[in-house]
């Protein structure tokens, strides 16, 4: 019998037009039947130009969403692309941010419907909107399809209807009404622009569910350019004909005026059908914002960012019924703390932060290399399109007002807060912003038959023996260095005419121990002698300039592990651009036993590879040991100990053994497992920014564990020491152009 092959597939039932049709009628509803009438009071008839605007900004920024969507058509939509863009603490804040905009953006839908049916039956507000909000709750709790179906219908009907408006109304208005075009001053055109922005946010709700597009490369980009160019050239039609029929004293009077606007054009007839155009461009909306901000929640869920109580599909319907229900009610919920004004700006904010990070998003992903990132549409006119788009939008924040800014940063500091307290350990992706600048997302491991060459700073005899043996068993390629401190006073060139007439001895006595290394047959070495007026400058540029892989140093005779500030030491491990080893005790006579304390992050892995290097030249045995907490799951552990156990079946190390232990504290459980004399390894705190050089956990284990412990400390540029490296740069430039004026 053949084997049979199983394998799985996601239907994709959305085609041009029912992606066309999402993106459209969440972007035609109360953003054009409900804020003209704003728009004109604060900016006049150049309140045509603030729609224009934003649907320029609305265009480059769909351009982008093409390219990423296509590269990665996962629901989610914009929390999605930026979260593998930017990492998990970006989607934490985007996730919250996005599905916030598109809540806020619902609730600012129902208000409008409510408003205009207002006008036919005056129905009190609120309770229209309450029970519209109500019923798309229950609609889309039973599934997408009814409302898709309904979304297409809708969007037909809005199409004609204004198409129709903005025809008949080319021939009634006058031109005198456009004076003065613009009575509140170029500003005005800006600061509007910011208010009518939310009418803008549908772009997003494509990106969403972009998974379920037929033919995703060619549909999601032709849908979004097309959306936000349908959508830009009826809003500002509808404005022409608004400005140029409405006096600016009758548009400061009404909340509906297309009604009035239609009242002149066809009498009853004219109000009724925009009436019910303005209900089905609101409902329209409000259901398309339940339809996709269900879906950030879900979509976070997915990503463990939060519990698994917002993925859980309804069993009959198949939807994501709790993520739908807290959206609904959250839509609710903003009906009585937010007027329409307040509603409109607090969406647009977050709409504004949304296409920022899109835009970047595309940049930082065009330059950094994401395996799951291959879009079929590449933007052609890149990068411009996104400098412009995230340049206008940051022109734009300011004029959103201070309860729209202060809500925002609100929220980011509540979404970084709960990614800390919540999601750090748990949530993917498992990188940051950083690793993606650092290109460092998937890094190779480092290969055995790599040539490591290494800086060894060689100060005081009895200490550099235990380095040089290290740097001898761990590399290829062995540069000593020793500094001759000179003063101030004193010019280098003069500084080495004196020390070659004297010989010093001291440098007699660190030669001859350097020329007792290498013992390895085949390694390389070199031995310099530097002249500076600084010790720890004279390291940093020797390993720049020598391109080595590590410094190797040693602390001995000190009173604490961490260094003081303006050390040798301290100003070399705060600003060396090199990964760093640092030896803390004297090496036995000879290494037995091996022991790596691994958690799985760059230094450990780094430590590891290390640590078989030095296995496989001193023939000792390698242990490595890693922590967890007694409380830890199954699953978890399952996972862990696979882990291990692909690392112990690495046939380039005779012997390894691997040892998952359980325990409270990761020290004392090190401490239990360490004999005496054994070689500890063990990774530097894998914090980026952090005050002490030298984390909590090998500070505690150097200072309680008398035996050797060497310390990993890889590079990164984007960290304190590398910032650090950056400033120091500057001051020697600088210092050395005093220098020469002088």
């Amino acid at each position: 019998m053949g084997t049979i092959r199983t394998k799985e597939s996601l239907g994709r039932s959305l085609g041009f037009f029912q992606t066309f049709a999402i993106g459209t009628g969440t972007m035609i509803g109360a953003g054009i039947f409900v804020l003209p009438g704003l728009a004109i009071s604060a900016a006049g008839p150049a309140a045509i130009l603030s729609f224009l605007l934003g649907g320029i900004i609305s265009m480059a920024t769909a351009i982008s969403m093409a390219e990423l969507a296509t590269g990665m058509p996962k629901a989610g939509g914009s929390y999605y692309f930026i979260s593998r863009a930017m990492g998990a603490a970006f989607g934490a804040v985007i996730g919250l941010g996005a599905w916030l905009a598109l809540v806020f953006k619902g609730s600012f839908a129902l208000i409008g419907l409510a408003d205009y049916l207002f006008v036919l039956v005056p129905i009190p507000i609120m309770l229209t909107a309450v029970v519209a909000g109500l019923l798309l709750l229950f609609i889309n709790y039973r599934g997408a399809r009814s409302s898709g179906s309904l979304q297409n219908l809708i969007v037909i009907f809005l199409l004609v209807i204004l198409a129709v408006f903005i025809i008949k109304g080319t021939f009634m208005f006058e031109t005198d009404k456009f004076t003065p075009f613009m009575p509140f001053g170029y500003s005005s055109i800006f600061a509007t622009t910011g208010l009518i922005f939310i009418s803008y946010l549908g772009i997003t709700q494509l990106a969403a569910i972009s998974e379920e597009v037929k033919d995703p490369s060619k549909n999601l980009p032709r849908a979004m350019i097309a959306s936000v160019g349908v959508v830009t050239l009826i809003y500002v039609g509808v404005m022409v004909v608004v400005s140029g029929t409405l006096t600016l004293e009758e548009s400061l009077n009404t909340f509906t005026p297309l009604v009035d606007v239609s009242v002149i054009m066809a009498g009853d007839v004219g109000k009724l059908m925009i009436i019910i155009a303005g209900l089905l461009a609101t409902l329209s909306t409000a259901n398309a914002a339940i339809l996709s901000s269900s879906r950030f929640p879900f979509a976070m869920g997915r990503d463990a960012l939060i519990p698994k109580w917002f993925v859980r599909i309804h069993e009959k319907h198949d939807t994501p019924y709790n993520a739908i229900v807290v959206t609904g009610f959250v839509m609710l919920l903003l009906l009585f703390l937010f007027n329409v004004e307040q509603l409109a700006k607090l969406g647009g904010t977050f709409n504004l932060l949304i296409f920022i990070l899109i835009n970047a998003s595309v940049i930082i992903l065009r330059h950094r290399s994401l395996e799951e990132y291959k879009p079929v549409f590449r933007d052609p006119f890149f990068p411009v399109t996104q400098i412009f788009g995230i340049v206008f939008c940051l022109a734009l924040l300011p004029s959103m007002g201070t309860l729209s800014i202060v809500f925002s940063m609100f929220v980011i500091v509540i979404g970084l807060s709960w990614y800390q307290f919540y999601g750090r350990k748990k949530a993917f992706p498992k990188y940051d912003i950083f690793d993606i600048l650092e290109n460092n997302i998937h890094p190779a491991p480092p290969k055995d038959s790599s040539k490591i060459k290494i800086l060894v700073p060689i100060a005081n005899p009895r200490h550099e023996t235990d380095l040089l043996y290290l740097a001898d068993n761990l590399g290829d390629q062995i540069i000593g260095l020793n500094v001759i401190k000179v003063p101030q006073q004193t010019g280098l060139s003069d500084a080495r005419e004196a020390f070659h007439d004297k010989r010093m001895a001291i440098d007699g006595i660190l030669r001859g121990k350097f020329e007792q290394f290498p013992i390895i047959v085949g390694h390389e070495r070199e031995y310099i002698i530097a002249y500076d007026h600084s010790i720890h400058n004279s390291i940093l540029e020797q390993a720049e300039l020598g391109h080595v892989d590590f410094i190797i140093m040693g602390w001995h005779e000190v009173n604490r592990f961490h260094p003081s500030i303006g050390t040798v030491a301290h100003k070399v491990l705060s600003s060396a651009k090199n990964n760093i080893i640092v030896l803390n005790g004297y090496l036995p006579d000879k290494i037995k036993r091996i022991v790596v304390a691994y958690n799985g992050k760059a230094n450990s892995v780094y430590g590891l590879y290390l640590a078989k290097r030095l296995s496989k030249s001193t023939g000792a045995q390698l242990h490595l040991v890693r922590i967890i907490k007694p409380d830890t799951d199954d699953d978890t552990k399952t996972l862990l100990l696979n882990e291990l156990e692909e690392i112990r079946n690495d046939s380039s190390v005779f012997g390894m053994e691997v040892h998952l232990i359980e325990g409270v504290s990761s020290e004392s459980a090190i401490f239990a497992f360490l004999n005496e004399d054994d070689l500890l390894i063990i990774g530097d705190s894998s914090k980026r920014f952090k005050i002490s050089l030298i984390g909590d956990l090998p500070y505690v284990l150097t200072k309680g564990y008398k035996g050797p412990v060497l310390i990993i400390k890889k590079h990164k540029p984007f960290s304190s020491e590398g910032l650090n490296n950056m400033l120091l740069k500057k001051l020697n430039k600088l210092n050395l152009r005093v220098r020469r004026e002088k």
